[in-house]
């Protein structure tokens, strides 16, 4: 889900891209005169949304301290309504392409730690093999731990996020046929 969801957001980091989408979609509902399919646009925009955010805390809420993630969930909860009050209340209008950029970033190291760590949690308990690797060094803070396993795991998802931004380069250079 995290590794779908950052490719999500990188491939909507495109401006254009992203406000056609919206565009689009929004211009179909209201062709249609169809409040219904307008409400269900933004439900399901917010259910992914909402989706994501219940899978990250499941994943990380047994791992850390109660006070620790209060105190994470309530400045995440003060951070979102500064910026909310700055988009609705003064007008200030988020730069999306580096929103988005980074925002796939994060969420895209999300899913390489959470996969790295899974599968070490897995090795210790002793469901899946843990072969040494020697060269690759023990970095918890980015999943990174010294077995083969892990390690071509983490590689195969590193290349299919090298292959898929550069098929989107290669397909956005292409001339456009609209």
């Amino acid at each position: 889900m995290l590794v779908y969801v950052s490719w999500w957001l990188h491939s909507k980091a495109d401006l254009r891209r992203w406000d056609r989408w919206m565009r689009d979609r929004s211009a179909r509902a209201v062709a249609r005169n169809s409040l219904v399919s307008l409400g269900l646009i933004a439900f399901l925009a917010v259910l992914r949304e909402g989706s994501e955010t219940v899978l990250f805390y499941l994943g990380i809420a047994s791992s850390i301290a109660i006070g620790d993630l209060l105190i994470g969930l309530a400045s995440g909860t003060a951070a979102l309504a500064v910026a909310g009050v700055l988009i609705i209340g003064l007008g200030v209008r988020l730069p999306i392409r580096p929103f988005f950029l980074a925002t796939s970033v994060l969420v895209y190291y999300l899913a390489f730690k959470f996969l790295g760590s899974g599968i070490h949690a897995l090795q210790v308990v002793g469901i899946v093999r843990a072969t040494p690797a020697e060269p690759i060094p023990d970095i918890g803070v980015l999943g990174v731990f010294p077995t083969w396993e892990t390690t071509a795991v983490q590689l195969a998802l590193l290349a299919a996020a090298v292959f898929v931004i550069a098929l989107q380069r290669g397909s956005s250079s292409l001339p456009s046929t609209a």
